[in-house]
C-alpha cells in the first residue's frame, strides 16, 4: 500500500490517506519514527504495526493535554486514565514517560500548589498540607518546600483573615465570639499556638448594640409565651447561653 496523501490534523496527529482512499490519524511519533511521507510504500504487515503501536500512545497524548491545562499529579493522571479504560500497563507507561520527559515533577506541582493556595484561599498551612498529603506526595517534601515561605508571612496573612472574621457581623457575646473566631481558623488549618499569638495582638471591643439587639428580638418571641419574672428569667438565660458576660445583662437590666 502507498501513502498517497499527509494532513496535519489536532492534538499533535497527522491523517494520511491511503491510495486506496482510506484515512487513518496518526500521532506525530509515528510519523517521524517510520519516516511517512507522501509515495512512501508499506507492506500490510508494516501498516498493521504502525497502527496497533499508534493505539499505544493514546493514553500518553491523553494525558498530556490533561496536564497542559493545569499541573497533575501521578494519582489524577493514573485516575483519568483508569476512567477512560485504558490498561494498567499502558498507564504506567504514560508515567514513565511523562517522567522522563519532566511533566511530573513532584517539587513544581507542590510549589504551585502552595502558591496558590496561599494567593487566592484563606486556607493555613495544615489544611493545605493535608491536601497535599492525599496527592501521595512525601510529607518531607511538602515540608522542605512550605519551608520557604516564612512563618511571619503565614502570621501576616494569619492577622488579616483573622481580623475580617472578628469584625464580621455577629450575635454572640464578646468571650464566645473569640472562642468561634478561634476554631474558625483552626478548621482553616492554622497552628492553634499562632492564633493565640495573633490574639494577644488583637484589640477586642464588646459591642453594646449586639446585646441589646439580642435582647429586643428575644422580648419579641418570648412574650408570646411568658410574662413577669419568668419572661425576664428566660431572656436572660438565653442571653447566657449566646456567651453575654453577667455582667452585661445586669447592666442591660438596668438601662430599662
Amino acid at each position: 500500500m502507498i501513502i498517497k496523501n499527509l494532513k496535519k490534523g489536532k492534538n499533535n496527529t497527522y491523517e494520511i490517506t491511503l491510495q486506496d482512499g482510506q484515512k487513518y490519524p496518526l500521532y506525530e511519533d509515528m510519523i517521524v519514527k517510520y519516516r511517512i511521507l507522501p509515495q512512501k510504500e508499506l507492506t500490510e504487515q508494516e501498516f498493521q504495526t504502525i497502527k496497533q503501536e499508534n493505539e499505544t500512545l493514546t493514553p500518553y497524548y491523553v494525558a498530556l493535554h490533561y496536564i497542559t491545562i493545569k499541573l497533575r499529579t501521578k494519582k489524577e493522571i493514573r485516575n483519568t486514565l483508569k476512567l477512560k479504560k485504558f490498561t494498567k500497563e499502558s498507564i504506567e507507561n504514560t508515567i514513565v514517560r511523562l517522567e522522563q520527559e519532566g511533566y511530573l515533577k513532584e517539587s513544581d506541582y507542590i510549589r504551585s500548589f502552595l502558591n496558590d493556595s496561599f494567593r487566592f484561599t484563606n486556607d493555613g498551612p495544615l489544611k493545605i498540607q493535608k491536601k497535599l498529603l492525599e496527592h501521595d506526595f512525601k510529607k518531607d517534601l511538602i515540608e522542605e518546600i512550605f519551608s520557604e515561605i516564612e512563618k511571619e508571612v503565614w502570621l501576616e496573612k494569619l492577622t488579616k483573615v483573622f481580623q475580617k472574621k472578628a469584625n464580621s457581623h455577629h450575635t454572640d457575646g464578646l468571650e464566645k465570639w473569640q472562642y468561634k473566631c478561634v476554631q474558625y481558623l483552626k478548621q482553616l488549618g492554622y497552628p492553634l499556638e499562632w492564633v493565640h499569638e495573633t490574639i494577644s495582638k488583637i484589640n477586642w471591643t464588646q459591642d453594646d448594640t449586639i446585646i441589646k439587639k439580642e435582647q429586643e428580638k428575644l422580648y419579641r418571641k418570648l412574650s408570646r409565651k411568658y410574662s413577669g419574672k419568668e419572661l425576664e428569667f428566660q431572656i436572660n438565660h438565653r442571653l447566657y447561653l449566646k456567651g453575654f458576660q453577667k455582667e452585661e445583662i445586669e447592666a442591660l437590666k438596668k438601662e430599662r
